[in-house]
């Protein structure tokens, strides 16, 4: 028994040694519930449908508060997806970005996140689909093309929309639940014998 109590005091200081120099903090975040509409440059005037409240846009967010403020800004975030596509690391006819990111822990938060892809050529079969997503307020896909003038899908956030945000676990968090679980059952298997 008394091999178990050190053995658990020693994962017990390694994990608030490895805790203490974890800077990186991830964050889970979802909007649930959207008011769908539709609009074109010759019908600029929106067309609403339905409350979807099983309408779910979620995303993840890795980030660093390198001046230890307590805020979140652009600068300190180093991953940003959305149905785990990246907003800040685009490749090949992709473009992307994170142009607006504030996120206090307990608090609101503000982003604005944008792409585009663009196929061919002017006049020859050219095609744009764009896509921006604005936290807290709608989020839409225009499409614009040689043979169609723009459209818009557009979702907004309403008083009905829900948000929830939590943090992601950190690897030795998964470390110590894991060795905790180990040590009951080697506990339990000892008490067994005795």
């Amino acid at each position: 028994m008394q091999m178990i109590k050190k053995l658990m005091c020693g994962l017990a200081l390694m994990g608030c040694a490895l805790s203490s120099h974890a800077e990186v903090q991830g964050f889970d975040w979802a909007y649930t519930g959207f008011l769908p509409s539709w609009g074109s440059e010759t019908n600029p005037e929106p067309k609403y449908g339905e409350f979807n409240p099983d309408h779910v846009l979620k995303g993840r967010f890795f980030a660093e508060d390198r001046d230890l403020n307590g805020v979140f800004s652009a600068a300190e975030v180093t991953s940003f997806t959305i149905y785990g596509e990246s907003f800040m690391n685009c490749t090949g006819v992709r473009r992307c970005g994170l142009s607006e990111f504030s996120f206090t822990p307990g608090g609101a938060l503000s982003f604005y996140a944008y792409d585009s892809v663009e196929y061919g050529v002017w006049r020859e079969g050219w095609s744009r689909t764009s896509r921006g997503f604005e936290a807290g307020r709608r989020f839409y896909t225009s499409y614009e093309s040689d043979w169609s003038v723009g459209r818009v899908q557009d979702y907004g956030v309403t008083a009905q929309t829900k948000f929830a945000i939590s943090a992601v676990p950190e690897p030795q968090t998964w470390l110590m639940m894991g060795a905790g679980i180990a040590l009951l059952g080697a506990a339990k298997r000892r008490s067994r014998k005795a």
